[in-house]
């Protein structure tokens, strides 16, 4: 999923192969929703087609952009639950943080991947391609795994200015409930309070309570906007 830009008038996007499938575009929108006119969407559509492309998944969106898409014939594919967390304030959870963590390097990359595929359903699965874009959504950026011999938890988090955002968050199957998802979020949030952002966004599946409850005892609150991933035929 290396993405590659795409300007249409004043609209700026980021395309790539969906998963590694060269028919199934990705498509993540770079610029304000007010640059998202039908014209421009139909040009979007033409061009995907033209590149071989039969079908298209978007990133995660914004209500805004996401209502522009479905005007253009777009559908929800799946939605996911916002939670925010003001780092401004006290967060319990950082008095309890217990255990380490270490930079992720090039060479933990395959276990990483194998920890994502067993923590999601295929749809929601990162690739290495992925995990870079994860990477380098931001302009500054935190890879981390567990300390120890065996990395079984990593996390990705980014900010921009003085916004944060928790990327990536995933645990092995057989190591969840060990306190690892805890020490990776906290981690996340004492680097982006450390760094100057004021507030940390996250998202997960409406239904994956067990995550939430997660980022909820680690001082997240649910948002009530909900973001969506959009799905649209190019045939």
């Amino acid at each position: 999923m290396a993405l590659t830009p795409l300007s249409i008038g004043s609209a700026r996007f980021r395309v790539g192969a969906w998963q590694g499938a060269a028919d199934v575009a990705y498509l993540a929108v770079a610029s304000a929703p007010a640059t998202l006119a039908p014209w421009v969407l139909a040009e979007m559509r033409d061009r995907l087609h033209d590149h071989g492309y039969r079908a298209v998944v978007t990133a995660a969106l914004g209500p805004r952009e996401r209502d522009a898409l479905i005007g253009a014939g777009f559908d929800v594919r799946s939605e996911l639950a916002t939670l925010s967390c003001d780092l401004g304030t006290e967060m319990p959870g950082l008095v309890n943080l217990r255990g380490r963590t270490r930079r992720g390097r090039r060479r933990d990359l395959d276990v990483v991947l194998q920890v994502d595929a067993g923590a999601f359903a295929p749809f929601w699965r990162l690739d290495a391609d992925g995990i870079r874009e994860a990477r380098t959504a931001t302009p500054s950026s935190r890879w981390r795994v567990n300390g120890g011999d065996e990395v079984r938890a990593y996390s990705i988090t980014g900010r921009t200015r003085s916004q944060g955002y928790l990327q990536r968050l995933a645990v092995a199957a057989r190591s969840q409930g060990r306190g690892l998802g805890a020490l990776l979020v906290l981690d996340a949030l004492m680097w982006l309070r450390r760094s100057g952002a004021r507030t940390a966004l996250v998202n997960t599946q409406p239904d994956n309570e067990r995550a939430i409850r997660l980022y909820q005892r680690c001082g997240f609150s649910t948002a009530p906007d909900r973001l969506a991933v959009l799905y649209r035929d190019l045939t």
